[in-house]
């Protein structure tokens, strides 16, 4: 079929589209079933690295029903709309959404209006409309990439849908502009067990929570009051607690010290970032944001406009969210095997990784290797 399908518009057509498998998975035989994923390619490199991400899933023998629709800044070129009410329907029937990164010009760009709310941009609408309130981001060293560290692997746990970025700021007069930074029992007692969770599910040993305390004392206070009392619920597992500034200072002289990060929203998304610098690049660390009863997978970078349509994007996050994506799915093994795949492409170097990385690749070489591991 085409990579990419028009935007679904007209019911009919949608209802054919995001039909129902028709037996459960219990009644099919595993070499028959096939998962049902919603698909977004974005902006920019998205197109190039998503069908790089799609070929290497198909080479784990993971079978996927792709639901592919047009969605982003360049599909509002187009229709006007980065996202639509046909987007938000077909994630709540389908669950699990695998996209590529958007473009989301800074500045004073139009506000996105949905279901009578307005937004800052097509991810906060995501976000806020299926409340992905865990972004989870690993950041690992792979062998053979260029570091001055050893021994790094980080989970970055942020909470993902208030703190100051709840994209409610107001003029007060021509001199000044106030924001809100919303700290709620609810969202924090949830991302601190989803962090106490994650380590527990992945043999990891120590949980701390990030804050400024010290200076936001009720806002951050409350946030670190909810930590530890969860943490109190999880003995096997070490928590202790980190000032969000002193803490960017010790990853850098040292981040193989650190293991899992708990942080509110703002902290999570600087301290994920440095996290990925220290692994080597963006381009290296996936995410996926979840919810109750859903689930977001897309790399941690942007869309890079400037190089979409060269074969030069790294493909490795959006392989690694592809990853995720699996283990989401309950495809743990074919999701080991993509990692594993992959720090013998990095270890090897050369043609088999990307001018970003320090080889001579491009996006098809890479995939080409990382498929030919598997």
């Amino acid at each position: 079929p085409p990579l990419f399908s028009p935007m679904i518009s007209r019911t009919a057509t949608r209802a054919q589209s995001l039909r129902p498998l028709r037996r459960p998975r219990s009644s099919l035989h595993p070499r028959y079933f096939s998962h049902r994923v919603l698909q977004f390619h974005g902006d920019g490199v998205g197109p190039e690295i998503v069908q790089a991400a799609e070929e290497v899933l198909a080479a784990t023998g993971v079978k996927i029903e792709w639901e592919r629709m047009d969605m982003g800044f360049e599909a509002a070129q187009r229709t006007g709309h980065v996202i639509t009410e046909d987007h938000l329907q077909a994630l709540e029937e389908i669950k699990v959404l695998f996209k590529g990164p958007l473009t989301i010009p800074p500045g004073k760009n139009p506000y996105t209006e949905l279901r009578g709310r307005k937004f800052t941009s097509g991810n906060q609408v995501l976000r806020k409309c299926f409340d992905l309130y865990a972004n989870v981001r690993p950041a690992k060293l792979f062998p053979g990439l260029n570091s001055r560290f050893e021994n790094v692997d980080l989970l970055v746990v942020r909470e993902n849908t208030e703190d100051v970025y709840t994209g409610e700021e107001k003029w007060v007069n021509d001199d000044t502009v106030e924001g809100v930074k919303r700290i709620t029992r609810k969202a924090s007692t949830r991302i601190a067990h989803k962090a106490f969770q994650l380590a527990v599910q992945d043999g990891r040993k120590r949980v701390t929570a990030v804050h400024k305390a010290n200076v936001c004392k009720q806002a951050d206070g409350f946030f670190l009051d909810i930590c530890r009392d969860v943490a109190k619920e999880y003995p096997s597992i070490t928590f202790d607690e980190q000032l969000a500034d002193s803490l960017l200072t010790k990853m850098v002289l040292d981040p193989s010290e650190w293991d899992v990060l708990l942080c509110p929203n703002l902290y999570g998304d600087m301290v994920s970032d440095l996290a990925a610098g220290i692994v080597g690049s963006l381009g290296l660390c996936p995410s996926g944001q979840y919810g109750e009863e859903y689930a977001v997978f897309e790399p941690c970078h942007g869309s890079a406009p400037d190089i979409a349509g060269k074969d030069m994007a790294n493909p490795v996050s959006q392989v690694l969210s592809g990853a995720m994506l699996l283990r989401h799915l309950g495809e743990q093994d074919a999701a080991s095997r993509i990692e594993a795949a992959l720090e013998k492409v990095t270890a090897k170097g050369g043609d088999s990784i990307t001018t970003d990385l320090g080889g001579t690749g491009t996006t098809t070489s890479m995939t080409k290797a990382i498929i030919a591991e598997l």
